[in-house]
């Protein structure tokens, strides 16, 4: 009888042992990713700041510990960043919203987060410096320059409408860029008299002698930027990845709002750029026109935002930016459904944290009209 109950003891020992040392190899396997489902994010390298969250979320091993691999993929450029992900190449592309013209035309491209929002300037010319460019009368007779495939000029523009009905836009020459880049050199030789332009390059325009007139938030405020874009075919196969990818960048956010340096550092050491730089670009504090989570410039939030992707879009045909195909819905091209599973499943963990509540308030309020 006493050799049975201690070979049941030492059986049971035994048995402790083994389960332990399963589940120490689960939390190790966890940590370096073994096992886990990988999903691909398309990267403009040099822009890397503006995905803030989503960089920050892999620095902070928040993705592994969600239960997901990342893998960032470079890209040149938007153009490339959509077609990496119609053919495949990369899950996601956080940068601008460019999809909606592959949409309008046919393609299985969707939305299922945010990235950022804001994130451009009006800038003085090099002979315009002293004029006061909130006056919207100083506009008459000037040179005005901006990229043509943005809604932003004309939301602006109806802003100014609104604000003076005497104002005819007619009155302004407008020249188009493409390029930002070489807007900024037509501003620095006195070519025009003020650009729209976007954050990083507000900063070199200050370098050469340039200045901000202002931040075009004062006036639009969280105007629309990047989305997270992906295709149905990819939110099919991989939806619950995809789930664990958005709780990693929600858990992100949550810092961002309560202990933003650490967000910060964790942009600044990934992208390996100067943290006063990542500090100013996403983590300047402003005392106009915030509805969001935060009250930065240039706020980065996961927030999909369905109301803004509608009027953008809107906004895209009235411009003649594109016509979408007849039987194209755009509604159909937008998945609320796992950035709104993410954050209830970490609702359901932290049940009485105010922040996540605060996001889901936000987050209903900005796609109030999906659910219409």
């Amino acid at each position: 009888m006493k050799k049975s109950f201690l070979k049941i003891i030492a059986l049971s020992l035994a048995a402790a042992s083994l389960s332990a040392s399963l589940i120490g190899c689960s939390e190790a396997s966890k940590r370096d990713g073994a096992g886990l489902p990988t999903i691909k994010i398309g990267l403009i390298v040099q822009d890397a700041v503006r995905p803030g969250l989503i960089v920050a979320a892999e620095e902070l091993g928040y993705y592994k510990e969600e239960g997901v691999n990342v893998e960032f993929v470079s890209v040149d450029s938007v153009p490339s960043g959509i077609a990496a992900v119609e053919t495949g190449k990369v899950d996601i592309f956080p940068f601008s919203v460019m999809m909606l013209s592959s949409i309008a035309k046919g393609s299985d491209g969707a939305f299922i987060a945010g990235t950022a929002t804001e994130g451009s300037s009006l800038v003085a010319g090099k002979n315009s410096l002293d004029v006061d460019w909130t006056d919207w009368t100083q506009w008459k007779g000037k040179k005005i320059g901006a990229t043509p495939t943005s809604p932003i000029t004309y939301l602006l523009l109806q802003y100014i409408k609104d604000q003076d009905p005497t104002f005819n836009e007619d009155d302004v020459q407008w020249l188009e860029f493409d390029d930002n880049n070489v807007l900024l050199e037509a501003l620095a030789k006195g070519e025009v008299d003020a650009g729209l332009l976007t954050t990083e390059r507000v900063w070199l325009a200050e370098e050469r002698g340039l200045r901000e007139a202002f931040d075009v938030a004062e006036f639009l405020p969280e105007y629309l930027c990047c989305r997270q874009q992906t295709t149905l075919s990819t939110i099919e196969e991989k939806r619950d990845a995809l789930v664990s990818v958005l709780r990693a960048q929600i858990r992100t956010e949550w810092d961002y709002k309560n202990d933003t340096e650490k967000v910060l550092k964790a942009v600044a050491d990934y992208t390996t750029q100067d943290y006063d730089k990542v500090k100013r670009y996403i983590g300047e504090a402003k005392d106009y026109n915030f509805t969001g989570l935060t009250n930065f410039r240039n706020p980065v939030s996961t927030n999909p935002m369905y109301n803004k992707i509608v009027q953008y879009d809107k906004v895209s045909i009235t411009c003649g930016y594109y016509q979408p195909n007849e039987d194209v819905n755009l509604k159909d091209h937008v998945d609320l459904s796992l950035y709104e599973d993410a954050l209830n499943q970490l609702i359901e963990k932290n049940s009485n944290d105010e922040t996540y509540k605060q996001i889901l308030k936000i987050f209903k309020q900005d796609s109030s009209e999906y659910w219409i």
